[in-house]
């Protein structure tokens, strides 16, 4: 039978204004798993096994029970030794498939026929997926793994199935002192809650460093297991929900691709959209996210203004996997920076620079301008992911201004400054050593105490996926330099079109605002804003602000209208109403 593509559009368009009017979590939920109904309908003469676990779930949930043990056993496809599917099965982390495997056995275990329990059985203790690797989504999930395996089948069912002899037969444990990963687990909890968990806010991996949280609070036996980890999730959530803005997820995130961000959120970002709405993210039945609409778990109603309220601009500070974050969240936009001066700098390489994001509903725009010195910029990304951080910058922030300092060795293989401009500005003006732009929610200056070039019409270099129409880029060629961005919102300023109202915006800049720099061992870079405020930044020196120090050493893990938790602190105090709410993490 054809269809009509006309009613395909129609279709489309009306599931796209559902999408759109989810107001709450049931509503979403009831998006996500329809969303998979209809993907397992469309592809069911060959159903594929990315997220098969994930939507066998959803399935279960919706009562197709025969369709979801055919995921099942579609997941389970790729576990099996010797199979072709999964590159890492011989001695590798399969994690992103074996951990999702188990949740699904044992949260619907009354769903599965008996030869596919079997089947489980004889893949999951003949494994050697288990062996804890480097990367902390690679050792939280598989350490979560093995503690669920052990949990249904016994510590002394584990012997590697002779299609692994003599090749990783450690696998088949997480660690030596820890065969069962559960000390690791224990561990994460702890680290979670303290300072965020690993692979804080990245696109591809946090949602797998928070997720298995949800499993352990959703499917241990221990009760106080369960208790502990129902809090480190719940904590992880609210710890992203200040810097989420109707969609996008604005904030430093080590391990992240930082090339065309739009505000349709996609990989961990999906994980506040199911909680608290926004422009919706494409591709849902492969959505990570897809587990936290399945679980029986619901944020708390107080917690829902952390992640919607945006009637009044505020500062968001937070301390994740070491870094001093510091956010400004301004209704429409917000402008986000990282300091290592807190307890050193954590990774770098594939992350997000920092830099503003803004509302942008049409994902044929870039919302994410930034700035950085490259840690690749080239024909080969060498492992880095396009365009990635370097250790050689550091910036200081306060409200809407934000100064970057750079020291970069002269023999570095990118000894510049690179800038990252979307396109989808509605008006743009340029000086020698200023860059202004109207992206329609916010005015945008960016000012170099260098001159420099930018051609709107120059597109990427060396873009790392396909920018969207009209990014461009600039470079100041300097190793040793200071670059400031100011935002403001555009109704701050008088105007009947963009171009007046940046005009405006220029002219208030021009006359307020300066920028100086000094370079020697220590650059230090200095930024006056319009309303007369300085950022002081001396590269791996002291920071100040109005001239008083800033004070990295008592960081607060976070700190926001909402919530409060000191450096070292156990205590997460939240506001709720006009009640405060402890989550005590010692009891």
């Amino acid at each position: 039978m054809k269809i009509n593509p006309l009613i395909g559009l129609l279709a489309i368009l009306l599931f796209a204004g559902i999408v759109s009017s989810a107001e709450t979590f049931d509503q979403r939920r009831e998006i996500f798993l329809d969303a998979v109904w209809r993907d397992y309908q469309a592809h069911a003469g060959k159903p594929s096994a990315h997220s098969a676990f994930w939507r066998a779930e959803a399935l279960f949930e919706l009562g197709k029970i025969e369709e979801g043990r055919r995921l099942v056993n579609r997941g389970l496809d790729q576990l099996v030794p010797g199979n072709r599917e999964n590159r890492w099965i011989h001695g590798g982390n399969s994690g992103f498939t074996e951990w999702p495997g188990l949740d699904c056995y044992i949260r619907y275990e009354s769903f599965l026929d008996d030869a596919t329990k079997q089947r489980y059985r004889k893949i999951y203790t003949g494994a050697v997926f288990y062996k804890r690797l480097t990367t902390s989504n690679h050792k939280i999930m598989a350490a979560v793994g093995r503690y669920l395996a052990t949990q249904i089948w016994g510590a002394d069912a584990f012997h590697p199935d002779p299609y692994f002899a003599g090749k990783e037969d450690d696998g088949a444990y997480f660690i030596k002192g820890d065969l069962t990963g559960e000390k690791y687990v224990r561990s994460i909890i702890e680290s979670t809650v303290l300072g965020g968990p690993g692979e804080y806010a990245s696109r591809p991996y946090g949602a797998e460093n928070i997720l298995p949280l949800l499993s352990i609070a959703e499917c241990a036996r221990d009760p106080e297991l369960r208790h502990r980890a129902m809090l480190a999730y719940e904590t992880a959530i609210l710890q992203l929900a200040p810097c989420y803005l109707n969609g996008l997820l604005a904030t430093f995130a080590p391990r992240s691709y930082p090339d065309v961000e739009n505000q349709h959120p996609w990989g961990v970002a999906v994980l506040p959209w199911i909680y608290f709405g926004g422009v919706a993210p494409g591709d849902l039945p492969n959505q990570w996210a897809l587990r936290a609409a399945t679980a029986k778990y619901r944020l708390p109603d107080y917690a829902q203004p952390f992640g919607t309220d945006r009637s009044a601009p505020y500062v968001h500070r937070s301390l994740m996997d070491r870094w001093a974050l510091y956010h400004f969240v301004n209704k429409h936009y917000v402008l986000f920076s990282r300091s290592p001066k807190a307890q050193g700098s954590g990774f770098q390489g594939q992350s997000y620079p920092c830099g503003v994001m803004w509302e942008e509903p049409d994902a044929g725009k870039g919302s994410h301008l930034w700035i950085t010195n490259p840690s690749a910029d080239d024909e080969k990304t060498t492992g880095l992911h396009t365009h990635g951080v370097t250790g050689n910058e550091q910036e200081v922030q306060k409200r809407d201004a934000l100064l970057f300092v750079f020291n970069i060795a002269d023999n570095f293989r990118n000894p510049f400054v690179l800038g990252y401009v979307p396109g989808g500005y509605r008006a743009s003006l340029t000086t020698s050593n200023r860059i202004f732009l109207h992206y329609g929610s916010v005015l945008v200056a960016v000012t170099s105490a260098d001159a420099f070039d930018w051609n709107p019409q120059s597109g990427i270099q060396h873009p790392a996926s396909k920018p969207h129409a009209g990014d461009s880029e600039f470079r100041v060629m300097k190793t040793r330099a200071a670059v400031a961005i100011e935002t403001a919102l555009p109704a701050e300023f008088p105007g009947t079109t963009p171009a007046d109202q940046l005009a405006a915006f220029r002219d208030r800049l021009l006359v307020k605002s300066k920028i100086e720099f000094q370079s020697g061992e220590k650059p230090v870079g200095r930024y006056t804003d319009r309303a007369g405020h300085t950022l002081e930044c001396e590269f791996a020196g002291t920071d100040k602000i109005d001239g008083a120090r800033v004070d990295y050493a008592h960081w607060p893990v976070l700190d926001n209208p909402w919530m409060h938790q000191d450096f070292g602190s156990r205590d997460l105090v939240v506001h709720a109403g006009k009640e405060a709410v402890t989550y005590d993490f010692n009891r």
